[in-house]
């Protein structure tokens, strides 16, 4: 089985780059590969409960990332320092999603096939 990462690290609702890495997840579920989601930088924004894109006349994001079980993406992660920096907590997020320190996120990278989205 193939493994992919998506790594949205880009703020919400500036572009489609985040709903597109999310339908790309959701895609490659449907495909059978093993999907995981790390939202890291300014992308934990897209994890915050709450929010409404109807002003800006786009679909609401934590409204797609609530159907990724659907899809069997489970596997969804979380800059435990870029929460730390923006002043969010887990009981702010619109899903559940695990915590991970860099070291955990490199080890989680090292251990994909393909990750998408990453920015240097």
């Amino acid at each position: 089985m193939k493994k992919i990462l998506c790594v949205v690290s880009r703020p919400p609702y500036q572009g489609s780059h985040d709903l597109e890495l999310i339908e790309a997840a959701m895609v490659g579920a449907v495909f059978e590969m093993q999907v995981s989601v790390l939202f890291r930088g300014d992308g934990v924004w897209a994890l915050h409960a709450g929010q409404n894109a109807a002003p800006l006349q786009q679909r609401t994001l934590s409204h797609v990332l609530s159907a990724l079980p659907t899809y069997d993406v489970k596997r969804l992660y979380v800059c435990a320092e870029g929460m730390t920096e923006r002043g969010l907590a887990q009981e702010d997020l619109c899903i559940d999603a695990t915590p991970l320190s860099m070291a955990e996120q490199q080890a989680l990278m090292s251990d994909q096939q393909a990750v998408l989205g990453a920015q240097t």
